[in-house]
């Protein structure tokens, strides 16, 4: 099974799910870059509430992903100290770190490359097993039919069912996907989103964060199981794609 996803910074659980869960997971980084949006800043939770992280990058207009390069005043030693303040409390905070700063001060000059060491490093501290696949190191045709890409995305990784998230049910058509042979499963992951003891419980618990906050909270292991147990428990119900 294969999750396709731009590289995301710092992702969410619904991502590191599918690293656990899938075999493949490929980013899709010949994509136009797409400001504000996950590809260089995630939310964290602080004692003030949710805030964002973020890379600052260099931009013009019609960059793809893998064009994009961070902006020389990024400053690692700074963003590790926002969450050095944001999680001081937390009982995992340095083992969160160990997986996390020798990426974030690797002195990337690409995104892409940065958040794929991250979430290289995300997938070894998780215990996965799957494979991370750039998809401007697969044959690219060119086409602009985002179904058609997608099946060649999956032909080229040899899967035969796709792990696809809610967001691309707007663009995504499951039938023309089943003429290649190739099944959508939706994941669903927002509606069960896990709960965990997360920093500042005098807020409430916020969903959707960075990875960051559970792995301070859970720990890598925790986490871990969490998510596995989440996946498997899911994966036996979960919905099959229907044609739009």
């Amino acid at each position: 099974m294969i999750y396709i996803e731009q590289p995301p910074f710092l992702p969410w659980l619904g991502f590191c799910e599918a690293l656990i869960g899938c075999t493949t997971v490929a980013l899709y980084d010949t994509v136009q870059y797409t400001e504000r949006g996950w590809q260089n800043r995630n939310r964290i939770k602080t004692s003030h509430g949710e805030t964002w992280v973020t890379v600052p990058v260099t931009r013009r207009h019609g960059q793809l992903l893998r064009e994009t390069r961070i902006a020389e005043h990024f400053n690692p030693a700074s963003m590790l100290k926002t969450l050095r303040l944001a999680y001081a409390r937390t009982p995992h905070l340095e083992e969160a770190l160990q997986v996390l700063a020798p990426p974030l001060s690797a002195g990337h000059r690409w995104l892409v490359d940065l958040n794929l060491d991250l979430v290289t490093h995300l997938a070894v501290a998780l215990g996965a097993q799957t494979t991370l696949r750039l998809t401007s190191e697969m044959p690219h045709p060119g086409t602009a039919d985002k179904s058609e890409r997608l099946v060649q995305i999956c032909a080229h990784a040899q899967e035969a069912q796709l792990w696809a998230g809610e967001g691309t049910r707007q663009y995504l058509d499951p039938a023309a996907l089943a003429e290649h042979g190739i099944t959508v499963v939706w994941n669903e992951f927002a509606a069960r989103h896990p709960r965990y003891a997360q920093a500042w419980p005098q807020q409430g618990f916020m969903p959707g964060l960075s990875v960051v906050d559970a792995a301070c909270a859970v720990g890598w292991a925790g986490l871990a199981v969490m998510l596995r147990a989440s996946f498997t428990a899911y994966r036996t119900t979960a919905p099959q794609g229907e044609p739009r």
